[in-house]
């Protein structure tokens, strides 16, 4: 493991690298305050997020479907191997970080991934996490958040009846910058202009350093779909559905 200080810490196997680098942050670095929970993650989601990082010049059919309890497993398994390769800090996350708390939740990110993991297979069956997949060829390649914001304990309000938070974007780097955000957003508003939802709310990043920065969405994504400003800071944005 290399930090970002170029400190390079070796072991025989990720198990043995666990403590020294919790260590090595903890005396080198401590106003990160890492625990060594947040080590073990980091280090478990290197060794398990093998999935492709080298960007497609061009991709296959996409097909967009309706997150559903069928699709659990896909979900996970997009999650385990190919949605993070190139972030494994993210890696331990499987979409749960809202359900959490969001940024209210001090704790967050001391829970295992195994944790996050079982949660969010969960919630899909049971229909509690709801949302879009894209897939290329079918393979998942993309995956939107979009649930009730009762469901968020940071984001409800008491007045959620009928409003559905659009929280993240995953794009498994080969299949980035080819529109699979655009086309997801696009699947959202059609699948949840049915009767039931009145509106759509979302957290766009306005101006995202890199791809990874942007999981909420860019603000010209929603703009560019109908979407208005209601909030600026925070940044929210909201289109009426009835």
């Amino acid at each position: 493991m290399t930090c970002h200080c170029r400190s390079v810490l070796t072991a025989e196997d990720t198990e043995s690298l666990i403590e020294p680098a919790w260590a090595h942050f903890d005396d080198d670095h401590p106003e990160l305050g890492l625990t060594m929970a947040h080590v073990r993650n980091y280090l478990e989601s290197e060794d398990r997020s093998k999935g492709p990082t080298e960007h497609l010049d061009q991709i296959g059919d996409v097909e967009v479907r309706p997150v559903t309890p069928e699709s659990a497993t896909d979900v996970v398994r997009f999650f385990d191997t190919d949605a993070m390769p190139d972030n494994p800090a993210w890696g331990a996350c499987y979409c749960m970080f809202y359900f959490r708390g969001g940024h209210a939740n001090e704790s967050w990110g001391t829970e295992p991934w195994q944790q996050n993991r079982s949660d969010q297979l969960e919630r899909v069956v049971r229909g509690n996490t709801t949302g879009v997949l894209a897939y290329v060829a079918g393979k998942l390649a993309g995956w939107c958040n979009a649930t009730s914001r009762a469901e968020f304990p940071g984001l409800a309000t008491g007045n959620d009846e009928g409003v559905v938070s659009i929280v993240c974007f995953a794009i498994a780097p080969p299949y980035r910058r080819h529109g699979l955000a655009t086309r997801l957003l696009e699947d959202v508003i059609s699948t949840f202009s049915e009767p039931g939802t009145r509106r759509l709310e979302a957290y766009p990043v306005r101006d995202p350093a890199d791809e990874r920065a942007a999981f909420h969405g860019s603000l010209d994504l929603f703009e560019r779909a109908g979407f208005e400003i209601t909030s600026i800071d925070p940044l929210v944005v909201g289109m009426d559905l009835r």
